[in-house]
């Protein structure tokens, strides 16, 4: 009896990881684009990987540098709060679909 409930555990186990591997996958191919009006445009994906970072040219000068470097942090910091974001997102929505309790940190 106790063999056959820990047959059950490990099947909901390994369910569990498959769904949070499809989930990652899907995370990795999700794109979130972060602009500072013109200047700066930085593409993450659900990951918190940074994909893309584009500068417009025509602020390229020395006279820019504080503003483009200002810019360039700020930009990739939202990108990546939001790709957090998707992330907690997609892993709550699994874990209530597998009906898994709301353990802070598990996902």
């Amino acid at each position: 009896m106790v063999w056959e409930q820990f047959g059950n555990v490990m099947e909901m186990v390994k369910k569990v990881q498959q769904n949070v591997s499809q989930a990652e996958e899907q995370l990795k191919s999700e794109r979130i684009e972060v602009s500072s009006g013109d200047v700066v445009k930085v593409v993450v994906n659900g990951q918190q990987t940074i994909l893309a970072i584009e500068l417009n040219g025509k602020y390229l000068e020395a006279d820019n540098t504080v503003l483009l470097q200002d810019l360039l942090v700020a930009t990739i910091n939202s990108a990546l709060a939001k790709s957090r974001e998707m992330h907690q997102a997609a892993m709550g929505k699994l874990a209530g679909d597998l009906n898994l309790p709301s353990i802070p940190g598990l996902f």
